[in-house]
Protein backbone atom coordinates (compact mmCIF):
# COMPACT_ATOMS: atom_id res chain seq x y z
CA UNK A 1 0.00 0.00 0.00
CA UNK A 2 1.26 3.46 -0.82
CA UNK A 3 2.55 5.44 2.13
CA UNK A 4 0.32 8.52 2.35
CA UNK A 5 3.22 10.63 3.62
CA UNK A 6 4.94 10.15 0.24
CA UNK A 7 1.99 11.21 -1.90
CA UNK A 8 1.73 14.68 -3.48
CA UNK A 9 -0.43 16.91 -1.33
CA UNK A 10 -2.46 19.99 -2.01
CA UNK A 11 -2.75 22.85 0.41
CA UNK A 12 -5.48 24.13 2.70
CA UNK A 13 -5.98 26.99 0.25
CA UNK A 14 -6.71 24.49 -2.54
CA UNK A 15 -9.32 22.77 -0.38
CA UNK A 16 -11.10 25.96 0.68
CA UNK A 17 -11.53 26.99 -2.97
CA UNK A 18 -13.96 24.10 -3.49
CA UNK A 19 -17.59 25.17 -2.96
CA UNK A 20 -18.81 21.79 -1.61
CA UNK A 21 -16.07 21.86 1.01
CA UNK A 22 -16.91 25.42 2.03
CA UNK A 23 -20.55 24.44 2.50
CA UNK A 24 -19.47 21.39 4.48
CA UNK A 25 -17.34 23.55 6.78
CA UNK A 26 -20.28 25.91 7.34
CA UNK A 27 -22.65 23.05 8.12
CA UNK A 28 -20.08 21.45 10.42
CA UNK A 29 -19.66 24.67 12.35
CA UNK A 30 -23.39 24.87 12.97
CA UNK A 31 -23.61 21.22 13.97
CA UNK A 32 -20.67 21.39 16.34
CA UNK A 33 -21.58 24.74 17.88
CA UNK A 34 -25.08 23.41 18.57
CA UNK A 35 -23.66 20.18 19.92
CA UNK A 36 -21.34 21.92 22.39
CA UNK A 37 -24.10 24.23 23.60
CA UNK A 38 -26.32 21.18 24.10
CA UNK A 39 -23.61 19.29 25.98
CA UNK A 40 -23.00 22.13 28.42
CA UNK A 41 -26.69 22.87 28.97
CA UNK A 42 -27.79 19.25 29.33
CA UNK A 43 -25.04 18.09 31.66
CA UNK A 44 -25.32 21.21 33.80
CA UNK A 45 -29.08 20.68 34.05
CA UNK A 46 -28.51 17.07 35.11
CA UNK A 47 -25.98 18.18 37.72
CA UNK A 48 -28.35 20.86 39.01
CA UNK A 49 -31.18 18.33 39.36
CA UNK A 50 -29.12 15.58 41.00
CA UNK A 51 -25.68 16.83 42.11
CA UNK A 52 -24.40 13.37 41.21
CA UNK A 53 -21.35 12.39 39.14
CA UNK A 54 -23.00 9.00 38.68
CA UNK A 55 -25.99 10.62 36.94
CA UNK A 56 -23.62 12.57 34.67
CA UNK A 57 -22.11 9.24 33.76
CA UNK A 58 -25.57 7.77 33.25
CA UNK A 59 -26.65 10.48 30.80
CA UNK A 60 -23.35 10.13 28.93
CA UNK A 61 -23.96 6.38 28.83
CA UNK A 62 -27.31 6.61 27.06
CA UNK A 63 -25.97 9.31 24.71
CA UNK A 64 -23.22 7.06 23.40
CA UNK A 65 -24.39 3.47 23.94
CA UNK A 66 -26.16 3.46 20.58
CA UNK A 67 -22.82 3.87 18.85
CA UNK A 68 -22.22 0.18 19.51
CA UNK A 69 -25.31 -0.77 17.52
CA UNK A 70 -25.52 1.97 14.91
CA UNK A 71 -21.92 2.90 14.04
CA UNK A 72 -21.06 -0.42 12.30
CA UNK A 73 -24.11 0.15 10.07
CA UNK A 74 -23.02 3.63 8.95
CA UNK A 75 -20.51 2.29 6.42
CA UNK A 76 -23.07 0.20 4.51
CA UNK A 77 -25.60 3.04 4.96
CA UNK A 78 -23.25 5.57 3.36
CA UNK A 79 -22.41 3.13 0.58
CA UNK A 80 -26.05 2.58 -0.34
CA UNK A 81 -27.97 5.84 0.26
CA UNK A 82 -25.18 8.41 0.57
CA UNK A 83 -23.55 10.24 3.47
CA UNK A 84 -25.39 13.52 2.79
CA UNK A 85 -28.88 12.06 3.15
CA UNK A 86 -27.84 10.13 6.25
CA UNK A 87 -26.41 13.28 7.84
CA UNK A 88 -29.60 15.26 7.14
CA UNK A 89 -31.80 12.63 8.80
CA UNK A 90 -29.53 12.36 11.85
CA UNK A 91 -29.34 16.13 12.35
CA UNK A 92 -33.13 16.51 12.06
CA UNK A 93 -33.58 13.95 14.85
CA UNK A 94 -31.20 15.89 17.10
CA UNK A 95 -33.01 19.17 16.38
CA UNK A 96 -36.34 17.63 17.38
CA UNK A 97 -34.80 16.55 20.70
CA UNK A 98 -33.64 20.10 21.36
CA UNK A 99 -37.14 21.44 20.69
CA UNK A 100 -38.59 18.99 23.23
CA UNK A 101 -36.14 20.26 25.85
CA UNK A 102 -37.08 23.89 25.15
CA UNK A 103 -40.76 23.11 25.74
CA UNK A 104 -40.04 20.99 28.83
CA UNK A 105 -37.74 23.45 30.60
CA UNK A 106 -39.94 26.43 29.75
CA UNK A 107 -43.03 24.59 30.98
CA UNK A 108 -41.32 23.53 34.21
CA UNK A 109 -41.76 19.79 33.69
CA UNK A 110 -38.18 18.86 32.86
CA UNK A 111 -37.20 15.74 34.75
CA UNK A 112 -34.30 13.32 34.88
CA UNK A 113 -36.20 10.59 32.97
CA UNK A 114 -37.00 13.06 30.18
CA UNK A 115 -33.37 14.10 29.97
CA UNK A 116 -32.45 10.45 29.55
CA UNK A 117 -34.99 10.04 26.74
CA UNK A 118 -33.74 13.11 24.87
CA UNK A 119 -30.18 11.91 25.37
CA UNK A 120 -31.15 8.73 23.53
CA UNK A 121 -32.31 10.70 20.47
CA UNK A 122 -29.14 12.80 20.56
CA UNK A 123 -26.99 9.68 20.83
CA UNK A 124 -28.68 8.01 17.86
CA UNK A 125 -28.19 11.11 15.74
CA UNK A 126 -24.57 11.56 16.79
CA UNK A 127 -23.77 7.93 15.97
CA UNK A 128 -24.55 8.72 12.33
CA UNK A 129 -23.45 12.36 12.31
CA UNK A 130 -19.73 11.96 13.01
CA UNK A 131 -18.73 9.28 10.47
CA UNK A 132 -20.87 10.86 7.75
CA UNK A 133 -19.19 14.24 8.15
CA UNK A 134 -15.75 12.63 7.89
CA UNK A 135 -16.77 10.75 4.76
CA UNK A 136 -18.18 13.89 3.18
CA UNK A 137 -14.83 15.65 3.58
CA UNK A 138 -13.22 12.99 1.38
CA UNK A 139 -16.11 13.11 -1.11
CA UNK A 140 -15.89 16.91 -1.29
CA UNK A 141 -12.12 17.29 -1.85
CA UNK A 142 -10.67 13.92 -2.93
CA UNK A 143 -7.64 12.00 -1.74
CA UNK A 144 -4.90 14.55 -2.45
CA UNK A 145 -6.55 17.30 -0.41
CA UNK A 146 -7.84 15.09 2.39
CA UNK A 147 -5.16 15.88 4.97
CA UNK A 148 -5.34 19.70 4.76
CA UNK A 149 -9.13 19.51 4.40
CA UNK A 150 -9.47 17.42 7.57
CA UNK A 151 -7.12 19.83 9.32
CA UNK A 152 -9.33 22.76 8.30
CA UNK A 153 -12.37 20.78 9.37
CA UNK A 154 -10.69 20.17 12.74
CA UNK A 155 -9.67 23.84 12.94
CA UNK A 156 -13.26 25.03 12.59
CA UNK A 157 -14.40 22.26 14.93
CA UNK A 158 -11.89 23.37 17.54
CA UNK A 159 -12.97 26.97 17.08
CA UNK A 160 -16.51 25.83 17.86
CA UNK A 161 -15.10 23.92 20.81
CA UNK A 162 -13.62 27.17 22.09
CA UNK A 163 -16.69 29.35 21.64
CA UNK A 164 -19.40 26.67 21.99
CA UNK A 165 -18.96 25.69 25.65
CA UNK A 166 -18.32 29.32 26.59
CA UNK A 167 -21.51 30.41 24.81
CA UNK A 168 -23.35 27.48 26.38
CA UNK A 169 -22.13 28.45 29.85
CA UNK A 170 -23.08 32.09 29.32
CA UNK A 171 -26.53 31.20 27.95
CA UNK A 172 -27.23 28.85 30.86
CA UNK A 173 -25.80 31.22 33.44
CA UNK A 174 -27.59 34.38 32.27
CA UNK A 175 -30.67 33.22 30.36
CA UNK A 176 -31.36 29.67 31.48
CA UNK A 177 -30.96 26.27 29.87
CA UNK A 178 -34.14 26.64 27.80
CA UNK A 179 -32.55 29.48 25.81
CA UNK A 180 -29.46 27.35 25.24
CA UNK A 181 -31.57 24.49 23.87
CA UNK A 182 -33.49 26.92 21.67
CA UNK A 183 -30.20 28.18 20.22
CA UNK A 184 -29.12 24.61 19.55
CA UNK A 185 -32.36 23.82 17.68
CA UNK A 186 -31.94 26.88 15.43
CA UNK A 187 -28.32 26.00 14.63
CA UNK A 188 -29.14 22.40 13.79
CA UNK A 189 -32.07 23.40 11.58
CA UNK A 190 -29.86 25.83 9.65
CA UNK A 191 -27.22 23.11 9.25
CA UNK A 192 -29.74 20.74 7.70
CA UNK A 193 -30.43 23.38 5.04
CA UNK A 194 -26.73 23.84 4.28
CA UNK A 195 -26.15 20.08 4.04
CA UNK A 196 -29.07 19.89 1.59
CA UNK A 197 -27.21 22.40 -0.62
CA UNK A 198 -24.10 20.20 -0.83
CA UNK A 199 -25.48 18.05 -3.65
CA UNK A 200 -22.84 15.37 -3.20
CA UNK A 201 -24.09 11.88 -2.53
CA UNK A 202 -21.41 9.35 -3.36
CA UNK A 203 -22.67 5.79 -3.39
CA UNK A 204 -20.11 3.09 -3.92
CA UNK A 205 -20.71 0.81 -6.85
CA UNK A 206 -20.37 -2.92 -6.56
CA UNK A 207 -22.32 -6.06 -5.81
CA UNK A 208 -24.67 -5.72 -2.86
CA UNK A 209 -24.02 -8.24 -0.14
CA UNK A 210 -25.71 -8.84 3.19
CA UNK A 211 -25.28 -6.25 5.92
CA UNK A 212 -23.37 -8.69 8.13
CA UNK A 213 -21.06 -9.59 5.24
CA UNK A 214 -20.23 -5.92 4.64
CA UNK A 215 -19.51 -5.35 8.33
CA UNK A 216 -17.42 -8.54 8.48
CA UNK A 217 -15.36 -7.54 5.45
CA UNK A 218 -14.66 -4.17 7.06
CA UNK A 219 -13.44 -5.82 10.26
CA UNK A 220 -11.30 -8.22 8.22
CA UNK A 221 -9.72 -5.29 6.40
CA UNK A 222 -8.80 -3.64 9.70
CA UNK A 223 -7.03 -6.75 11.00
CA UNK A 224 -5.18 -7.35 7.73
CA UNK A 225 -3.98 -3.74 7.39
CA UNK A 226 -1.33 -2.90 10.08
CA UNK A 227 -1.54 0.94 9.86
CA UNK A 228 -5.34 0.87 10.03
CA UNK A 229 -5.21 -1.66 12.86
CA UNK A 230 -2.89 0.61 14.88
CA UNK A 231 -5.18 3.62 14.37
CA UNK A 232 -8.26 1.65 15.43
CA UNK A 233 -6.55 0.19 18.52
CA UNK A 234 -5.33 3.56 19.79
CA UNK A 235 -8.83 4.90 19.14
CA UNK A 236 -10.26 2.19 21.40
CA UNK A 237 -7.87 3.27 24.17
CA UNK A 238 -8.79 6.93 23.73
CA UNK A 239 -12.55 6.45 23.63
CA UNK A 240 -12.62 4.15 26.67
CA UNK A 241 -10.00 5.63 29.01
CA UNK A 242 -9.49 9.26 27.93
CA UNK A 243 -12.56 10.96 26.49
CA UNK A 244 -14.77 10.05 29.49
CA UNK A 245 -13.10 12.88 31.44
CA UNK A 246 -15.15 15.41 29.43
CA UNK A 247 -18.39 14.07 30.89
CA UNK A 248 -17.20 15.04 34.39
CA UNK A 249 -16.09 18.58 33.56
CA UNK A 250 -19.01 19.97 35.59
CA UNK A 251 -17.55 18.30 38.68
CA UNK A 252 -14.06 19.70 38.02
CA UNK A 253 -15.54 23.18 37.46
CA UNK A 254 -17.48 22.94 40.71
CA UNK A 255 -14.44 21.82 42.71
CA UNK A 256 -12.32 24.59 41.18
CA UNK A 257 -15.00 27.19 42.03
CA UNK A 258 -15.86 28.04 38.43
CA UNK A 259 -19.63 27.52 38.40
CA UNK A 260 -21.58 27.28 35.14
CA UNK A 261 -19.46 29.89 33.35
CA UNK A 262 -16.26 28.21 34.53
CA UNK A 263 -17.64 24.91 33.28
CA UNK A 264 -18.04 26.40 29.83
CA UNK A 265 -14.53 27.85 29.92
CA UNK A 266 -12.91 24.58 30.98
CA UNK A 267 -14.86 22.71 28.30
CA UNK A 268 -13.49 25.12 25.69
CA UNK A 269 -9.86 25.04 26.90
CA UNK A 270 -8.90 22.00 24.82
CA UNK A 271 -10.22 23.80 21.76
CA UNK A 272 -8.02 26.83 22.45
CA UNK A 273 -4.88 24.74 22.14
CA UNK A 274 -6.30 22.68 19.30
CA UNK A 275 -6.45 25.80 17.12
CA UNK A 276 -2.65 25.79 17.22
CA UNK A 277 -2.29 22.06 16.65
CA UNK A 278 -4.60 22.08 13.64
CA UNK A 279 -2.39 24.56 11.80
CA UNK A 280 0.46 22.02 11.94
CA UNK A 281 -1.61 19.28 10.31
CA UNK A 282 -2.98 21.74 7.73
CA UNK A 283 0.54 22.00 6.27
CA UNK A 284 0.29 18.31 5.31
CA UNK A 285 2.94 17.18 7.79
CA UNK A 286 2.86 14.31 10.24
CA UNK A 287 2.54 10.54 10.03
CA UNK A 288 1.88 7.57 12.29
CA UNK A 289 4.72 8.26 14.73
CA UNK A 290 3.73 11.92 15.16
CA UNK A 291 0.13 10.89 15.71
CA UNK A 292 0.99 8.37 18.42
CA UNK A 293 3.40 10.64 20.32
CA UNK A 294 0.81 13.42 20.13
CA UNK A 295 -1.69 11.08 21.77
CA UNK A 296 0.71 10.09 24.56
CA UNK A 297 1.55 13.73 25.37
CA UNK A 298 -2.13 14.70 25.30
CA UNK A 299 -3.07 11.98 27.78
CA UNK A 300 -0.24 12.78 30.21
CA UNK A 301 -1.14 16.47 30.21
CA UNK A 302 -4.70 15.49 31.12
CA UNK A 303 -3.31 13.59 34.09
CA UNK A 304 -1.73 16.86 35.19
CA UNK A 305 -5.05 18.67 34.74
CA UNK A 306 -6.82 16.32 37.16
CA UNK A 307 -4.34 17.33 39.88
CA UNK A 308 -4.82 21.09 39.53
CA UNK A 309 -6.28 23.14 42.37
CA UNK A 310 -6.21 26.58 40.69
CA UNK A 311 -8.82 27.31 38.01
CA UNK A 312 -6.69 29.25 35.53
CA UNK A 313 -3.75 26.89 35.93
CA UNK A 314 -6.10 24.02 35.10
CA UNK A 315 -7.33 25.99 32.07
CA UNK A 316 -3.74 26.47 30.87
CA UNK A 317 -2.87 22.78 31.17
CA UNK A 318 -5.99 21.85 29.21
CA UNK A 319 -5.04 24.36 26.50
CA UNK A 320 -1.59 22.72 26.17
CA UNK A 321 -3.26 19.33 26.01
CA UNK A 322 -5.41 20.68 23.19
CA UNK A 323 -2.35 21.27 20.99
CA UNK A 324 -1.33 17.63 21.29
CA UNK A 325 -4.91 16.41 20.96
CA UNK A 326 -5.49 18.20 17.67
CA UNK A 327 -2.35 16.71 16.12
CA UNK A 328 -3.28 13.25 17.42
CA UNK A 329 -6.96 13.23 16.51
CA UNK A 330 -6.76 14.91 13.10
CA UNK A 331 -3.83 12.78 11.92
CA UNK A 332 -5.53 9.62 13.18
CA UNK A 333 -8.69 10.30 11.16
CA UNK A 334 -6.71 11.29 8.06
CA UNK A 335 -4.44 8.24 8.22
CA UNK A 336 -7.44 5.94 8.65
CA UNK A 337 -8.98 7.13 5.38
CA UNK A 338 -5.66 7.31 3.51
CA UNK A 339 -4.49 3.86 4.57
CA UNK A 340 -7.81 2.07 4.10
CA UNK A 341 -8.72 0.57 0.74
CA UNK A 342 -11.19 2.76 -1.14
CA UNK A 343 -13.92 0.12 -1.08
CA UNK A 344 -13.51 -0.24 2.70
CA UNK A 345 -13.16 3.44 3.65
CA UNK A 346 -16.76 4.01 4.77
CA UNK A 347 -16.80 0.77 6.76
CA UNK A 348 -13.48 1.56 8.45
CA UNK A 349 -14.75 4.99 9.52
CA UNK A 350 -17.91 3.34 10.83
CA UNK A 351 -15.76 1.01 12.94
CA UNK A 352 -13.74 4.00 14.16
CA UNK A 353 -16.95 5.59 15.39
CA UNK A 354 -18.03 2.24 16.83
CA UNK A 355 -14.99 2.34 19.10
CA UNK A 356 -16.69 5.29 20.77
CA UNK A 357 -19.54 2.97 21.69
CA UNK A 358 -17.40 1.52 24.46
CA UNK A 359 -17.05 4.93 26.11
CA UNK A 360 -20.40 4.84 27.94
CA UNK A 361 -19.43 1.68 29.82
CA UNK A 362 -16.29 3.27 31.23
CA UNK A 363 -18.11 6.58 31.83
CA UNK A 364 -20.76 4.78 33.84
CA UNK A 365 -18.17 2.88 35.86
CA UNK A 366 -15.99 5.94 36.35
CA UNK A 367 -19.02 7.90 37.57
CA UNK A 368 -19.69 5.44 40.38
CA UNK A 369 -15.97 5.25 41.24
CA UNK A 370 -15.76 9.06 41.26
CA UNK A 371 -18.63 9.27 43.77
CA UNK A 372 -16.71 6.88 46.02
CA UNK A 373 -13.04 7.80 45.55
CA UNK A 374 -13.23 11.31 44.11
CA UNK A 375 -13.10 12.52 40.54
CA UNK A 376 -9.41 13.49 40.77
CA UNK A 377 -8.18 10.05 41.77
CA UNK A 378 -10.53 8.15 39.48
CA UNK A 379 -9.96 10.12 36.28
CA UNK A 380 -6.26 10.62 36.98
CA UNK A 381 -5.73 6.85 37.17
CA UNK A 382 -7.71 6.17 33.99
CA UNK A 383 -5.79 8.80 32.03
CA UNK A 384 -2.42 7.59 33.33
CA UNK A 385 -3.09 4.04 32.13
CA UNK A 386 -4.07 5.36 28.69
CA UNK A 387 -0.94 7.52 28.50
CA UNK A 388 1.33 4.57 29.22
CA UNK A 389 -0.37 2.47 26.54
CA UNK A 390 -0.08 5.28 23.98
CA UNK A 391 3.63 5.73 24.82
CA UNK A 392 4.22 2.01 24.23
CA UNK A 393 2.52 2.27 20.83
CA UNK A 394 4.63 5.33 19.97
CA UNK A 395 7.91 3.70 21.01
CA UNK A 396 7.11 0.61 18.95
CA UNK A 397 6.26 2.75 15.90
CA UNK A 398 9.49 4.74 16.32
CA UNK A 399 11.54 1.54 16.38
CA UNK A 400 9.71 0.21 13.32
CA UNK A 401 10.37 3.38 11.32
CA UNK A 402 14.03 3.49 12.39
CA UNK A 403 14.49 -0.14 11.34
CA UNK A 404 12.88 0.62 7.97
CA UNK A 405 15.21 3.58 7.42
CA UNK A 406 18.30 1.49 8.26
CA UNK A 407 17.15 -1.22 5.89
CA UNK A 408 16.66 1.28 3.05
CA UNK A 409 20.12 2.77 3.68
CA UNK A 410 21.73 -0.68 3.49
CA UNK A 411 19.84 -1.45 0.27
Amino acid sequence: MTNPTEEPRGTARDAIRLRPFRLLLLAGMGLQLGGWIQRVALLWLVYELTGSAAQLGGVAFVQTIFVLVIAPLTGPLADQIGARRSLMLATTLQALGAIVLVVAVTGGWASLPLLYVVSVTYGIGQSVNQPMRNLLVYDAVGRELLRPALALNALTGNLMRVVGPSIGGILVGFFGSEFAFMTQAVLLGASVGVVWMLRIDVTRAGARTSLLSEIGSGIGHVFSNPPVRTSILISFVTFTLVYPYMQFMAVFADELGGGATGYGLLSSAIGVGSLVGSTYVATGRGGMRTMLWGGAIYMMLLVGFTQMTQFWLAFGVLALAGIAHSVFSTLNQALLQLNAGEEYRARVMGLYTWAGGLEPFTVLGLGFLADKFGVTNTLGSSLAVAGVIAAIFALNQSRTEQAARRASEVA
